[in-house]
């Protein structure tokens, strides 16, 4: 079916590609799998009351913002938007420890542990909010520039959140532990436990 014979299908598309994302990034941003739910849903009923020409080569990054500002409100009306809006305003962080100085896992479960990605964000969990939020988007595949449409702050802004928020990560326990075990050969230890030679 062409965009002619159905002029939402542009929107079908669109659902089928973001919906899934969408609903990670507002589950994350609200703790709230019913409102990030009615965030993402927000979204896209705006799509489609929006002419396909004004979002046309930006549909992703517009999804987000709409799909950030109904978040925001939901966080404006419990007293938490603050949080997410210029929670890194005074650069301290919004985690009660340091990400550094938290206990590192058990080196035999990450060991048996594969799903790299879902492990890191756990830990983002503990980045300042918005930290935490641009490595987020930024792990959905979105562009510095993206990102900063999406958020209302300057792309030099994003880029220095993005630099400490992965700079923050490659401080923990963990996360030094699997980029040293990429950097250095297998040990025999590690032949043992990973005989498939794949890498974690």
């Amino acid at each position: 079916m062409d965009a002619g014979s159905d002029p939402y299908q542009w929107v079908i598309e669109a659902v089928d590609t973001h919906e899934l994302p969408l609903l990670r990034y507002a589950r994350r941003l609200l703790g709230d799998l019913d409102l990030a739910r009615d965030a993402v849903q927000h979204a896209f009923v705006k799509l489609c009351e929006e002419p396909r020409e004004r979002v046309a080569g930006r549909v992703a990054p517009w999804l987000y913002r709409v799909c950030r500002n109904k978040a925001v409100d939901h966080l404006r009306h419990a007293g938490r938007e603050q949080a997410v809006l210029d929670g890194d305003a005074s650069g301290s962080s919004a985690s009660p420890t340091p990400l550094a100085s938290r206990v590192a896992d058990d080196p035999s479960h990450i060991a048996a542990d594969h799903d790299l990605a879902s492990r890191l964000r756990e830990l983002l969990q503990h980045l300042p909010a918005p930290q935490r939020e641009t490595i987020d988007l930024w792990c959905e595949g979105l562009t510095y520039r993206e990102i900063a449409e999406i958020t209302g702050r300057q792309e030099g802004h994003v880029r220095v959140l993005a630099h400490r928020g992965l700079t923050a990560l490659r401080s923990h326990p963990l996360v030094r532990r699997l980029l040293e075990a990429t950097d250095s050969p297998p040990s025999n230890a590690t032949r043992a436990s990973n005989p498939e030679g794949v890498r974690s």
